[in-house]
């Protein structure tokens, strides 16, 4: 290279880099999907008729043919609005495109994209591509631009947690509830009960929060992320179309969950009954046992001085005591009464809501509790098996230290300490705390986690794992059925049976599932992978066709792509090249409960015997008749004997 073409070509680069940008991650919103992730099926990513956005060719697209219906979607809403300046077509076109979807009068009645009923749903799809985006806030300002001249919408309004909107007067929500009834018929929403973003209630959060003795740092975190939600639709603070779709999903899974969390409080509540009557009779043995000892002791003739001054001095120690114990600092008087509703997460909604201080605290040192279970690792394992963050961290730092054994051996070889793990699970030898049975077991007991404790741990740590597929799951004695939710992404395990909302896996499913996987995959910071943990469950509960047959036989999958082969691959594609993480999975304590009923042999056998001799009627009487038989042959036999 010449000295004069490198010195063009180093004032070339000092070009870039005055004009390169600081990096913000938070306010990035469009990407392009990355080439390996591209390749696995390049159609997922296209638009086929409609194209938004500066990542497709306009031209190209479908040939151009959408290119024209924006241009005259634009001329009418300019010609509506007396105005001849051009605006941002692609923008234009959505907005105008969601109101004739929603005001039939709109319509022009040549229109094709509304006449024809195949154009529609395809440019549904394209709209929900993850490189077919615009900016929220550009669609939300265009919108706010065109309805203060524009023939105003049918007037809607709703409740925002505590707070009354009127519709006519937040652009914003107005715009949100026209996208989600535009795209409530295709997937992923279709089927579900949606009313719009303008009928989005926090009252579940707050009802658990004014109610909920028992806030779990799990717990805390879906009620941290409802409330998140509902600020989220305040303010229509989505980033593009699919944005706004992933954080309705997002809003059923939290939903669901919530839900479950009212139920276990119900049954809590019932349970805490049956305790006050223990309790009632607890308190009625310690008033009749005193009286009791009292007439022992006179019948005996004991010493009643010597038995009085005893009494006296050992309810004055235990007077002592409790005052040692709820003496304060003055200062320690002052902090109680200063309430800090700043310091806590949604504080001013929660304090609205009638939320008590002492709950809405203890709301936020569960939250913040969560976020430190994050650095743990194995952290399911340790909150399922109730060991305290403390214990759990100690454990880490020891761990982490990698020092030797005392005794300066090395620690059991795999094969001698699997038979030492199995042995010590019979029964006559279960209470033996026995901790080279567990892996790690010396540094669990110096984090000082309890015996009890530490082998659940063990116990648990091992079902955290992929759950077997639905002919294994099936062979186990676990049953399916549809569940009643409305929405995609409901699972629930209970006592051995599995509900699964219903899936029908059409044309554009594996597209819709693909690019909000995509948009999840370059979330920054985003542990609510709800779809990607989805896709993750399905794909361990599919392996083979066996297994599609299987779901579409319980109602759980409608397959309209005909052949059970093509829809058992396409799910099992799905997670080519996407990065997982299994410890924040939506669906863990799913697969932890699942795989534990499965390493119950008794399921399994029970599942056999069902199978063999009870599947249909015709067995079922030949069991019972061979059971009759059986008995006959031995009564017989007896009665010989006797005889």
């Amino acid at each position: 290279m010449s000295r004069d073409a490198l010195s063009s070509h180093i004032k070339a680069i000092d070009r870039k880099l005055a004009g390169l940008t600081p990096i913000n991650s938070e306010e990035r919103c469009m990407f392009k999907v990355h080439e390996q992730l591209r390749k696995v099926n390049e159609k997922a990513y296209k638009p086929m008729l409609l194209a938004i956005g500066p990542y497709n060719y306009h031209g190209k697209v479908g040939q151009g043919l959408m290119e024209e219906h924006k241009l005259r979607y634009l001329k009418q809403m300019l010609e509506r609005k007396n105005e001849s300046s051009v605006m941002l077509l692609d923008g234009c076109f959505i907005i105008e495109l969601f109101r004739k979807d929603m005001e039939w009068t709109l319509r022009d009645e040549h229109d094709p994209i509304f006449q024809l009923s195949w154009i529609l749903p395809k440019v549904a799809r394209d709209l929900l591509l993850f490189e077919n985006q615009l900016p929220f806030f550009v669609l939300t300002k265009l919108f706010m631009m065109i309805e203060s001249s524009q023939t105003p919408l049918p007037n809607h309004s709703g409740h925002l947690g505590e707070h009354t909107i009127n519709i006519e007067q937040n652009n914003e929500i107005r715009l949100v509830d026209l996208a989600i009834s535009f795209f409530s018929w295709s997937p992923p929403l279709k089927g579900w009960d949606i009313e719009g973003a303008s009928s989005y209630s926090a009252e579940k959060p707050f009802r658990l929060c004014r109610m909920h003795k028992a806030i779990t740092p799990p717990l805390a975190k879906i009620l941290h992320e409802h409330l998140k939600v509902g600020d989220i639709f305040k303010n229509a603070d989505f980033k593009h179309l699919l944005d706004l779709i992933h954080t309705m999903i997002k809003l059923s899974v939290l939903d669901m969950e919530l839900d479950r969390a009212i139920e276990r409080q119900e049954v809590g509540v019932k349970f805490k009954k049956g305790e006050k009557f223990k309790h009632l009779f607890g308190l009625i043995c310690r008033v009749a046992s005193p009286l009791l000892a009292k007439l022992e002791n006179i019948k005996k003739g004991g010493k009643k001085k010597s038995s009085r001054h005893a009494i006296e001095l050992q309810q004055n120690s235990r007077f002592e005591s409790n005052m040692a114990e709820n003496s304060q600092h003055p200062d320690d008087d002052l902090n109680n009464w200063i309430e800090d509703w700043n310091s806590i997460p949604h504080g001013t909604k929660l304090h609205d809501a009638g939320v008590k201080f002492e709950m809405a605290e203890k709301f936020k040192n569960k939250f913040e509790e969560n976020e430190c279970w994050k650095s743990i690792p194995d952290g399911i394992a340790f909150q399922e098996a109730g060991i305290e963050l403390e214990k759990a961290d100690k454990f880490r730092e020891l761990v982490c230290q990698e020092r030797p054994n005392e005794d300066g051996k090395s620690k059991l070889c795999g094969a001698k300490f699997k038979m030492i793990e199995k042995c010590m699970r019979l029964p006559f030898l279960n209470k033996i705390e026995y901790w080279n049975s567990i892996p790690e077991g010396r540094e669990l007991k110096e984090a000082g986690v309890e015996f009890k404790k530490a082998k659940k741990f063990r116990d648990t740590k091992d079902m955290i794992k992929s759950i077997p597929n639905a002919t294994e799951l099936k062979e186990s004695g676990v049953k399916f059925k549809k569940a009643k939710q409305r929405t995609t992404f409901a699972i629930q395990f209970s006592n051995g049976v599995l509900e699964i909302s219903p899936l029908r896996i059409e044309d554009e499913t594996e597209t819709v599932l693909r690019n909000l996987i995509a948009f999840e995959q370059y979330s920054p910071y985003n542990d609510s992978s709800y779809v990607t943990d989805y896709m993750c469950f399905l794909d361990d509960l599919i392996d083979s066709p066996k297994d599609v047959e299987l779901l579409r036989r319980k109602g759980i999958i409608a397959n309209w792509l005909g052949d059970e082969k093509v829809a058992s691959t396409m799910v099992n594609k799905l997670g080519h090249h996407v990065t997982i993480s299994t410890r924040n999975s939506i669906y863990a304590k799913t697969s932890i409960d699942m795989n534990r009923h499965c390493t119950k042999r008794w399921n399994e056998r029970k599942a056999k015997l069902r199978h063999n001799y009870f599947h249909s009627p015709w067995a079922l009487l030949s069991v019972l008749a061979a059971i009759l038989l059986l008995g006959l042959a031995i009564t017989q036999t007896v009665f010989s004997i006797i005889n």
